[in-house]
């Protein structure tokens, strides 16, 4: 794979009977970051999606990567119908995402504590497991123990958002011709052909129902996302249904993201040049550039220039509270290790005084001890959940603060002998209106208190 590919999927887009309850189910089974909500009315939509007079609600989720969302889409009118009862994984369209995830395990407890059902089976070694559900309205879902890009030469796995315990990598897509695909999304989109990697091979049919399943394939990249085209021969695949809209229950498509408005038009013009034909005209709003464009056989790929400034009204930034804070320190990484999980010793650079309260393992400073953080008029009690030496503490509130939910994550990585750390928090306030104001000023708190270790520790 051509390490200058600069194609980026930013969207994985659904049609959903119950958007906001199918929204909750992949935040609650995966840890998605909930990002937003949106109503959209005629004629943009119409213009865009190619739906006469839609009306829907949109709402969306963000994993560990820049620029991505997954976005569920109920419609109001026109009505989605219903997938229907004798759907394979075979019969054309978008059938399958694909998400890799830092605990597998839980993940899969999470599917049957939130599905009602017993847990999937498990194919590959350990580190290397895989697992294939269906989300609550049919959808399929392959589990990836390890992120696949990361065994894609040449492909770049890394993230924003370490902390989010999950990131969507994978699309697969029944085609009637792999020639004419590949003319869709090589040769018009500008993904790239990866070679000498496999995503699945013959054997994984039977994960979704397919057993002896004859079909050829072809796997494309962009920077950061795999599309596995695929032409069964058997089964034979169905066509959409007759009449069939993007507003039908099932997945909607996939989205290009641009992050200039120049390489948009260009790529606009390239794909337009290429077969794929527009709905409209290029709809341009401010917050975003967009159109949705069709090849031959009836597959809508969403043209997107969403601007950076306008993240959190399109989407692409947290809704919950997030608090973020970042730094470069030039020290050794170990010496940065040992002062940031020191806590006792946590009054040395920030405003809290500190004390354990229960020692963990293997160490006192390791999983399962808890802290008390205290400052004038606050005790707050903390216990830290995940340990990885040298690398990654979490820790969770249990007393002295008004949040709920509350998951908070250090990060050090030494990057050629420059130290970053990375210090995020998640949660939720039970005080109505409070979790933006509360988050602006742990920001400020945790950024001065990072500032500060810097500060010390630099020689």
């Amino acid at each position: 794979m051509n390490n200058e590919n600069t194609k980026h999927i930013c969207q994985v887009a659904f049609s959903a009977l119950n958007a906001p309850a199918l929204r909750e189910w992949y935040a609650n089974v995966f840890g998605f970051v909930r990002s937003g909500k949106v109503i959209f009315f005629p004629p943009a939509t119409s213009t865009v999606q190619g739906i006469p007079g839609a009306w829907e609600k949109c709402s969306w989720l963000i994993d560990q990567q820049d620029y991505f969302q997954l976005e569920f889409f109920q419609f109001w009118t026109p009505r989605s119908r219903l997938k229907p009862d004798d759907w394979r994984p075979c019969d054309i369209g978008y059938n399958m995402v694909g998400i890799a995830v830092t605990d597998f395990d839980q993940v899969l407890r999470n599917v049957c504590a939130f599905s009602g059902r017993d847990g999937p089976e498990v194919v590959g070694e350990t580190g290397l497991r895989r697992a294939c559900i269906a989300d609550p309205e049919g959808n399929l879902v392959e589990i990836y123990e390890r992120d696949p890009l990361t065994l894609v030469e040449g492909a770049n796995a890394t993230v924003l958002r370490p902390e989010v315990p999950a990131v969507v990598r994978t699309m697969r897509t029944s085609v009637p011709s792999l020639e004419a695909a590949r003319q869709t999304y090589v040769d018009a989109m500008g993904l790239q052909v990866v070679k000498d990697f496999q995503l699945h091979s013959p054997e994984d049919e039977s994960l979704w129902g397919l057993p002896g399943a004859k079909h050829k394939s072809l796997l494309l990249c962009s920077d950061n996302f795999l599309l596995e085209l695929v032409e069964y021969e058997s089964p034979a695949p169905k066509p959409w249904p007759g009449n069939y809209t993007i507003a039908d229950q099932g997945f909607m498509n996939i989205a290009l993201g641009y992050r200039e408005r120049g390489d948009y038009d260009r790529s606009f013009a390239h794909a337009v040049h290429n077969g794929m034909l527009p709905n409209g005209e290029v709809q341009d709003i401010g917050v975003f550039r967009v159109m949705y464009v069709n090849d031959r056989h009836g597959f809508s790929i969403e043209m997107l220039n969403a601007r950076k400034a306008f993240w959190s009204i399109s989407g692409f930034n947290s809704h919950e509270p997030y608090v973020e804070n970042e730094i470069a320190i030039y020290a050794p990484a170990d010496e940065v290790w040992r002062k940031l999980t020191d806590h006792a010793a946590v009054a040395d650079w920030s405003p809290f005084k500190g004390r354990l309260l229960r020692e963990g393992k293997p160490h006192p400073n390791a999983t399962g001890c808890i802290r008390e953080l205290t400052a004038p008029g606050m005790r707050i009690i903390e216990e830290i959940t995940a340990w990885q030496e040298g690398r990654h503490y979490a820790y969770q509130l249990r007393s002295g603060a008004p949040f709920r939910r509350h998951q908070g994550d250090v990060y050090v990585t030494d990057d050629n002998g420059i130290t970053r750390v990375r210090w995020a928090i998640r949660f939720d306030a039970w005080i109505p209106c409070s979790g933006k104001i509360t988050a602006w000023l742990l920001q400020w708190i945790f950024g001065r208190a990072l500032r500060q270790l810097k500060d010390q520790l630099e020689p």
